[in-house]
């Protein structure tokens, strides 16, 4: 397809026509066609006028003028029938795209022709006509041409998605509609396997099924535990919605939150229309955690991006996709506590329950039964005493965190704190409120960071 700046390009570098561009004088009289507009039942006429300004090219203007007046004498209707009316109808296309899509194929001139220029003192004239018959052959061989590359396009797309080769199918049919873009405003019927059809609303079609007809289901539960380090693989098999044939290559992008922010990635499905995406150090707080999976249309239409029409008419297509529920399994605990206060052992254990309350806000799970337990969280706390001072006294106190992995009974985290001060009245008050401070500040002392590592 030919655009106005092309072809006002090649007016001003070459000039065009039947006739030599010699302006009569300004003596000469004013032609008819100056004075009143031809009418033509064969020509579409164009004429335009520029005026003599100084350090202006006039006659380009004036040529430029004459041919966009041409041009709007060819009309242009839009057919029921037409892919651009379904997209107008379907998706709300904005007015400027059918109107660039028809200014575009009416500017697709050739052999016009210069019947005559005029100027006077002021103004320079120039008078261009078409031959309607001719334009119209030229039309229907270069519509004839495109039909019949589109179809080709069209057949190829329909024996890719029959054998499963989903790329390709997309490919042609967006191929086939970009052979047609010059005739989206027409109906375009054509013979297609004893059938007539409406080659690019088939085209659309066919596209617009294939992208919305894959179906990602997950053959596996997402589940995030101490046993497989909260990292895990998500298996995702591709399928066709109609046959539930698994489709080979299709491009998928996918997204979850990690712990750093979302995470994005792309991948594709094999041979048997599986695809594994790996799920590390996704974040464990978030309630409602889902893997959200789509055909990447991106990657798709990215060798049409270029193109205005097709980049808009793509923008209106939707891709399957599919949300997989990451369910966090927060570790079983076990505790293993031994708190006392200067060397005996305290009825109460406030360590222990603040350890146990902070973790149980987490999801973590406890046991009374150490085997039924992945981790024994091992708590060791005794208070000594300090010195007394103007009535009262000052105890310390020392205490031992460490977690152990209960199938490989490795300590896996570990935690000391000693010299940890508490003053009362006398010093076993002194170690209670020892254990008081610690417990108060549990959380930024201590949970934190065990939190963040383990759980």
């Amino acid at each position: 397809m030919r655009g106005l700046t092309a072809i006002l390009t090649v007016l001003v570098l070459a000039g065009c026509g039947t006739r030599t561009e010699t302006a009569q004088t300004a003596a000469d009289p004013r032609p008819a066609w100056v004075s009143s507009r031809p009418l033509s039942g064969m020509y579409y006429i164009g004429i335009g006028v520029a005026q003599k300004n100084p350090n202006t090219n006039y006659q380009r203007t004036a040529r430029e003028s004459a041919l966009s007046d041409l041009a709007s004498e060819i009309q242009v209707n839009v057919s029921t029938n037409s892919l651009l009316y379904t997209l107008e109808r379907e998706y709300k296309f904005e007015q400027e795209f059918r109107e660039t899509i028809q200014v575009t194929s009416d500017l697709d001139l050739e052999d016009f022709e210069m019947v005559d220029v005029w100027e006077d003192a002021n103004s320079f004239w120039v008078y261009y006509r078409l031959n309607k018959q001719d334009y119209a052959d030229r039309k229907r061989a270069k519509k004839n041409a495109a039909e019949n590359l589109a179809l080709d396009f069209y057949a190829k797309g329909l024996s890719a998605e029959n054998d499963r080769q989903f790329n390709t199918a997309v490919d042609s049919y967006l191929r086939g509609l970009q052979a047609l873009e010059s005739f989206w405003a027409e109906a375009n019927n054509v013979s297609f396997q004893g059938n007539d059809i409406l080659l690019d609303n088939a085209l659309y079609t066919a596209l617009r099924d294939l992208l919305s007809g894959v179906r990602i289901n997950a053959e596996n539960e997402v589940r995030l535990t101490w046993q497989n380090s909260f990292r895990t693989t998500a298996k995702l098999l591709v399928t066709a919605a109609g046959s539930g044939n698994p489709l080979e290559g299709v491009p998928l992008s996918y997204e979850y939150f990690g712990a750093y922010g979302r995470y994005r990635g792309k991948t594709a499905s094999n041979a048997d229309g599986r695809a594994d995406i790996a799920i590390n150090e996704a974040e464990k707080d978030r309630s409602g955690h889902v893997l959200v999976t789509a055909v990447d249309t991106e990657f798709l239409f990215e060798p049409f991006r270029s193109d205005r029409f097709m980049r808009r008419l793509t923008e209106s297509m939707r891709s399957a996709t599919a949300q997989t529920p990451i369910l966090y399994v927060a570790p079983v605990v076990y505790l293993d506590t031994e708190e006392k206060n200067l060397g005996s052992r305290m009825s109460t254990a406030p360590l222990s329950s603040a350890v146990k309350t902070s973790l149980l806000r987490r999801g973590v799970r406890f046991t009374e039964n150490r085997s039924d337990a992945d981790l024994t969280v091992i708590i060791r706390a005794d208070t000594r005493s300090g010195s007394r001072v103007q009535g009262f006294a000052t105890g310390f106190l020392d205490l031992d965190i460490s977690v152990r992995n209960n199938a490989t009974r490795e300590r896996v985290y570990h935690v000391s704190r000693a010299d940890l001060r508490g003053t009362d009245l006398d010093f076993e008050r002194a170690g209670i409120k020892a254990y008081e401070n610690i417990t108060r500040n549990i959380e930024s002392e201590l949970m934190r960071r065990m939190a963040n590592d383990l759980f």
